[in-house]
């Protein structure tokens, strides 16, 4: 039983998701290591340990949410993959309160990291963590819930708070300087995270649509979201070229367009209208490795091109 408990809560946790999250801050920060030399180290652990709790904390609200959004009284029964935490919920597995109570807990670890990190960096990477927590409670936790009303606001939150602000608050815990560098610099990295979202919420677009949750799979439908997600990879894509032009970014950032293939070969394999549910799947999972060696690729020429 304790075993099961245990499967249970790493499902709620959604590892993979959660790593996909944390990689612009990773990329954010080796690029303010780079600009300035050498990367300030506690800073950076303290930066990534701060976002890698706030990511898993987000994952278990957002499937305590789903789960009670389920028992609304205009919300039609669904179902979800077996493992997912939702289905471990509604089978009686897995405690909502657990979600609950343990996401509570890995958000304040998360801010008494953040506090930690603004002892070293300054009270400016308070100020960028503060708005990325507000974002991130705003699209789970009533009366709010934004990720649950539609017009992309879901997944515009998530881009701005675990992409845009994590970015310039990462690269501040580096150089205590702001500008405009990580955020173009890890722009293709926050775009492939965009793409994983939406990846996702394509795998639960069915179970979404019954509890009344308005992504924009729901909205679109699948067809045209599946375009969504073929724009948004091209235009990571494209970023990687226009930064490698427009910053002072080394020209070995090019090599991220290695993984291009990986990420644009699986919509050939798969159905315009998504027919079976492993195709979504599929989707997620191309889009998980395109923007884990995409960041791997881009640190590495990152440290090639080093100075001295």
């Amino acid at each position: 039983m304790a075993e099961t408990s245990i499967i249970a809560v790493l499902s709620a946790l959604r590892p993979d998701m959660t790593m996909a999250l944390v990689l612009p801050s990773v990329m954010a920060a080796v690029i303010g290591g780079w600009w300035q030399g050498a990367l300030v180290w506690p800073n950076f652990l303290f930066a990534i340990v701060s976002v890698l709790l706030s990511a898993f904390a987000f994952q278990m609200l957002s499937a305590y949410q789903d789960f009670q959004q389920s028992l609304r009284s205009e919300a039609r029964p669904a179902t979800d993959l077996p493992n997912s935490a939702f289905m471990l919920q509604q089978n009686g597995i897995l405690p909502p309160t657990l979600l609950l109570n343990m996401g509570a807990l890995l958000y304040t670890a998360s801010a008494l990291c953040g506090l930690w990190l603004a002892l070293f960096a300054g009270w400016p990477v308070l100020f960028f963590g503060a708005l990325a927590f507000l974002l991130q409670l705003g699209a789970v936790i009533s009366p709010v819930r934004y990720a649950y009303r539609g017009y992309g606001m879901g997944e515009l939150g998530v881009f701005t708070a675990f992409g845009l602000l994590s970015l310039v608050s990462a690269y501040y815990a580096q150089t205590r300087a702001l500008s405009w560098l990580p955020v173009l610099g890890g722009l293709p990295i926050s775009l492939l995270v965009l793409l994983v979202v939406l990846s996702q919420n394509l795998t639960t677009l069915r179970r979404d649509w019954l509890i009344g949750k308005r992504t924009l799979a729901v909205i679109l439908g699948p067809a045209r979201a599946l375009d969504l997600n073929v724009v948004v990879t091209m235009l990571a894509y494209a970023s990687i070229l226009a930064v490698t032009v427009l910053t002072p970014l080394p020209l070995w950032y090019l090599v991220g367009l290695a993984t291009l293939p990986l990420a644009m070969g699986v919509f050939s394999e798969v159905s315009r209208n998504l027919t079976a549910p492993e195709e979504a799947v599929r989707l997620r999972s191309a889009a998980l490795k395109a923007v884990f060696w995409t960041t791997v690729l881009c640190i590495a020429a990152l440290f090639i091109s080093r100075p001295g």
